[in-house]
């Protein structure tokens, strides 16, 4: 049970990590680059936190494929370790619980 859980703890961490590293290294091309494009696509980019610069760098594809392709790894890989930390995290904690009780 410990090696299992430490694999699920060990897994779920670096989804988050390197979901976040994309998503900032994302951002950090992203909103200089929808800025130099004009105010509008600025604010977009600015103030919706991940549909903005993911839709800005889809209507610009051919200016932003790679920071595009960065923002929707790093969500994906976010969203995989929510899913993995909400769907396996209770049954972990049950598990442990049932183990110290008896």
């Amino acid at each position: 049970m410990d090696a299992y859980f430490t694999l699920y703890v060990l897994t779920v961490a670096l989804a988050v990590a390197g979901g976040g590293m994309l998503l900032l290294v994302g951002y950090i091309d992203t909103i200089p680059a929808s800025f130099a494009h004009g105010w509008r696509w600025g604010a977009c980019a600015l103030l919706v936190p991940v549909l903005g610069p993911l839709y800005f760098c889809w209507k610009h594809w051919a200016d932003c494929s790679k920071a595009g392709k960065q923002l929707v790894a790093g969500t994906v890989l976010m969203a995989l370790a929510m899913g993995g930390l909400y769907g396996l995290g209770p049954w972990f904690a049950k598990r442990a619980l049932e183990m110290a009780g008896s």
